[in-house]
């Protein structure tokens, strides 16, 4: 999923509300649960999640920036992966040089 920096991004889930997502960066191997036992992880403030009455579990990424480039993925109440997304950023970056 290619997304633009400033982006509002919602990645969703169709499963049941008893759901997990995790994190990872591309090559870096470390997983991060970002929501899990219905909670969203207070260190990632741009995250948030919207459940409906279909049960669809929506990962909500606000304001994306580079540094939420990385691979998203969902998993049922069992453990099994339901969807997985690969997030990339693009946008301009600004580098201010004195001399």
């Amino acid at each position: 999923m290619e997304v633009y920096v400033g982006d509002t991004v919602s990645l969703s889930c169709n499963t049941s509300s008893d759901v997990m997502w995790t994190y990872h960066y591309i090559d870096d191997g470390y997983v991060q649960y970002v929501y899990w036992n219905d909670q969203i992880d207070s260190s990632q403030p741009q995250l948030s999640v919207n459940v409906t009455e279909l049960d669809f579990v929506s990962l909500i990424i606000s304001d994306v920036q580079f540094t939420d480039i990385g691979h998203y993925d969902c998993y049922d109440n069992s453990g099994l992966r339901t969807v997985g997304y690969h997030v990339t950023v693009n946008g301009m970056c600004y580098f201010y040089h004195t001399a």
